[in-house]
């Protein structure tokens, strides 16, 4: 499989935004590199979309999980084979079945 194209959805640029902003608070440093961490993740699943789960418990939706560094959530969709397009970018102590 070719690697799929990246397309991220204003409320994940949202999502990473607050979170890099809350980190920079006590950190610039640490919430550049939260930022780049989250860029390499989005490539690694461009070239491997099915390292995602899936939680049919959790959502009806056909989307997939990924969770990164143990505190923040991927949450993707795989569009037409050809697009992995980033819903949104959570943290782990977000409610996330209000949000999403």
């Amino acid at each position: 499989m070719n690697d799929l194209k990246l397309e991220i959805t204003s409320k994940a640029y949202n999502d990473i935004e607050i979170i890099s902003d809350y980190i920079a608070e006590d950190n610039k440093r640490a919430a550049i590199k939260c930022v780049k961490l989250f860029e390499k993740t989005f490539e690694t699943l461009c070239k491997h979309p099915y390292l995602g789960t899936t939680r049919e418990d959790f959502t009806y939706l056909d989307v997939k999980f990924y969770v990164v560094k143990k505190n923040y959530l991927i949450i993707y969709r795989i569009v037409d084979n050809k697009t992995l397009r980033i819903l949104r970018v959570l943290t782990t102590y977000q409610d996330i079945c209000s949000i999403f």
